[in-house]
């Protein structure tokens, strides 16, 4: 029996092997009995390492090579990988990527959290505060998608993963509106600035996770984030490690700030 994993407007059905691995680091409650959902479907299958299959396919992490590979086929994702529920969890990762990229859209390092089904996009690098912004709105009464990854369709609709980066911030909400995307800073007091339009397309570039290869071009990547933004910008959040922040996130999203 195999498990599935909502990816955007499809599915990700998740061989019954792999679901122990991803309990340890997923949240449970993304992993179902497959058949619950309808859509485009992706199977994600397992297969031990071995000399042959590393020179095929991509490796999930050019920096823990021990993490294995995964090929792309026309309805498959195979991960070639040691029994780890962390290289299980990269292999999730890189077919909810294919996924979403097969559907038009960005995969992206971020956390997103929704106030009455419109959806607060945060994007920035590693330390930069996406999780704490996300915990003080989650406490200002949002749901959460993910603080970890989330996935942007041309739809304007934000989806939620079962990744996430920190063991309380569990999602509970799976998909909503875009309303704001903003690139999170830490400062003395909340703030909202408006970016670029040109640096607004590399910021959000950097926290896109890369296509395997040969699935989509540099260029097209860039057209999807000009598209995205053309929906509602990007914008710099200022922000303190505050619960206020959070309320000021809810005010942003309910167009109160």
């Amino acid at each position: 029996m195999a498990w599935e994993v909502l990816a955007g407007q499809g599915v990700i059905e998740v061989e019954d092997a792999l679901v122990p691995l991803l309990e340890q680091r997923c949240v449970g409650s993304h992993l179902r009995p497959s058949g619950q959902s309808g859509g485009s479907r992706l199977r994600l299958c397992a297969r031990p390492m071995s000399p042959e299959a590393s020179g095929r396919g991509f490796l999930l992490d050019a920096q823990r090579p021990g993490w294995g590979s995964v090929e792309v086929e026309a309805e498959r994702v195979v991960a070639h990988i040691p029994e780890d529920p962390f290289a299980a969890e990269a292999a999730l990762r890189a077919a909810l990527l294919v996924a979403v990229l097969r559907q038009g859209g960005l995969l992206l390092h971020a956390a997103a959290v929704a106030f009455s089904g419109r959806a607060l996009v945060i994007v920035g690098p590693s330390g930069a505060g996406k999780s704490t912004l996300a915990r003080s709105a989650v406490a200002a009464g949002g749901a959460l998608l993910s603080d970890e990854t989330v996935g942007l369709l041309p739809s304007g609709r934000v989806h939620g993963s079962p990744f996430r980066s920190d063991a309380d911030l569990v999602p509970t909400c799976a998909a909503a509106r875009l309303a704001h995307l903003v690139w999170v800073v830490k400062g003395p007091a909340e703030l909202v600035s408006p970016v670029e339009a040109p640096e607004s397309v590399r910021l959000l570039l950097q926290q896109a996770y890369r296509p395997p290869p040969g699935m989509v071009s540099r260029p097209e990547l860039a057209a999807r984030a000009v598209a995205l933004l053309g929906r509602v910008g990007l914008s710099r959040f200022t922000c303190r490690k505050s619960p206020d922040a959070g309320v000021f996130a809810r005010e942003l999203v309910m167009g109160m700030a």
